[in-house]
């Protein structure tokens, strides 16, 4: 085992939506020596980025991914991305800069984080944009993110039948999803310049590249967290051949709601019983380490083009709409979108895909084995709940009224054959294609939940310090005590940008 002799004042684990944001931030001071690892590669100039990795049309699935599956249910496997490159997700995603509700925050504020209500959490939300197309108090200029929708003219022809047979539906147009009013169809906010994703390693690392006191490491794999009693001292990194340790005055977890619980659990900070199991030396006994585990519940229903109406280089999405399920009270707790492009590893057909927001069912993130290379096990309990699986069949309803409609008829040889009227119409088998089906929008979170010091469920508390340990921080979506109301990647940016602050402070 090499030893790196080096001290940093921080080092934090994972370059991506928010490790980015926050090591970027902290390196604003130049008396702060910080080191950013990040387990996939790197690339410090725009022009070298790999065209997946550029390309904000599709999602990143295969070429710079974990390569993990997840349980969606028992015996039911799936392909499970993750984003293994600088900027993690944010790098490989679809590119949706969609924020979360005024209630998704101020629900965290109850369960006892006051510092993540909505009026908490607004200014950093504007501070990360650079809003091109609208104005007004929820909206940023001059942040680091560039933040842009699809005009009218430059919808593809599905998307302009989609958003036609929507509104002819009943929903409103909305010109603005981050409007926290919104409610209804309307084109997407997204975090891109022309067809560029702008993913932090382009809006956040590029700022602090040239500084001295910014050191990355890419293609670094961080084994454990190195303590000394209950103090967290360092971090164990395989680069290259070699097994090497570092040592820093804060270690901050940002490797994303799969491997930062595993982390956790390799460097003995979980369940006592099942770390034992596993020869793991016990630092701390946690149980809650990988538990909560939340997902947003997607499920489709395919349609089969006419010859003609896409082209490979159509977006994957351009419109979507916001909506409360019927016979529920958790305001825009239903998206619904139509995808454009067919990418088989994604499970998304081209299809109207109906997606829930705020599911019941959870899942866990657990490891057997201590081999840093041996995927977590991740198993996602796919709509395990009574309440998601009646919104989940008013969902798939709703998407086979939508592929049926006119609009998209006229550009339809038919639907996909995976799905019936008769499913459709009986509630057994309806459900039966929901499990057999189902699949997620990669959108894990909660895996370390924040909480106060007597919220049992609690693994970090709200200024993301790890309950019962010293100089050891989770900075990423692991630590949402629930899930947001649109997708996560913005609410990651803000957790590193408030995390930065809190370290600088020292608090």
């Amino acid at each position: 085992m090499g030893e790196w002799i080096v001290n940093y004042d921080h080092i934090v684990v994972g370059a991506g939506s928010s490790g980015a944001v926050l090591a970027t931030r902290l390196s604003e001071d130049p008396s702060v020596s910080v080191l950013l690892l990040e387990a996939g590669p790197d690339w410090p100039e725009v022009a070298q980025i790999p065209d997946d990795i550029t390309n904000a049309a599709t999602v990143s699935v295969e070429a710079h991914d974990w390569g993990f599956t997840a349980d969606a249910v028992p015996g039911r496997t799936m392909e499970y991305a993750r984003g293994k490159v600088a900027g993690g997700c944010s790098a490989v995603n679809g590119a949706i800069a969609l924020r979360g509700i005024p209630d998704d925050y101020n629900g965290w504020a109850d369960a006892g984080n006051d510092q993540w209500g909505w009026d908490k959490v607004l200014p950093y939300f504007l501070r990360i944009e650079d809003e091109q197309d609208m104005e007004g108090p929820y909206h940023g200029k001059g942040g680091p993110t560039p933040i842009v929708r699809f005009k009218h003219d430059e919808l593809v022809p599905l998307q302009k039948a989609y958003l036609d047979a929507c509104l002819a539906y009943g929903f409103d147009y909305v010109a603005d999803h981050n409007d926290p009013r919104s409610t209804g169809v309307g084109p997407i906010p997204m975090n891109r310049q022309g067809n560029l994703r702008v993913s932090t390693a382009i809006s956040y690392l590029s700022q602090g590249r040239a500084r001295l006191n910014l050191t990355i490491r890419p293609q670094c794999t961080v084994n454990r967290v190195l303590f000394d009693g209950t103090r967290a001292v360092g971090v164990e990194v395989e680069s290259g051949d070699d097994v090497q340790t570092v040592y820093g005055g804060h270690i901050t977890l940002s490797a994303g709601a799969v491997n930062t619980p595993a982390i956790l659990l390799r460097s003995g900070v979980g369940p006592k019983a099942e770390l034992e199991g596993l020869g793991i030396k016990v630092v701390l006994d946690q149980p809650n380490v990988g538990e909560n585990l939340i997902e947003h519940q997607q499920i489709t229903v395919g349609i089969v083009p006419k010859e003609g109406v896409t082209k490979v280089t159509d977006p994957d999405v351009q419109v979507i709409v916001r909506y409360t399920a019927p016979g529920t009270d958790q305001f825009n707790n239903m998206q619904l979108y139509f995808v454009s492009r067919y990418v088989p590893i994604t499970h998304r057909p081209i299809s109207v895909m109906s997606v829930l927001q705020k599911p019941k069912c959870r899942g866990k993130i657990s490891i057997k084995a201590v081999d840093a290379h041996r995927q977590p096990d991740i198993f996602l309990n796919s709509y395990g709940e009574s309440e998601d699986q009646k919104i989940a069949l008013d969902g798939v309803r709703l998407c086979w009224t939508i592929a049926n409609s006119k609009s998209i008829q006229e550009l339809s040889a038919g639907m996909a054959d995976t799905l019936t009227e008769r499913q459709v119409d009986s509630d057994h088998e309806l459900l039966g294609y929901v499990k057999q089906h189902s699949a997620t929008l990669w959108h894990p979170v909660g895996t370390c939940k924040m909480g106060a010091s007597d919220d049992p469920t609690a693994v970090v508390d709200q200024r993301l310090r790890v309950h019962g340990l010293t100089n050891l921080s989770v900075v990423d979506a692991s630590v949402m005590p629930d899930h947001v109301s649109g997708n996560p990647n913005l609410t990651c940016y803000v957790i590193g940008e408030r995390a930065a602050e809190w370290l600088a402070q020292g608090a």
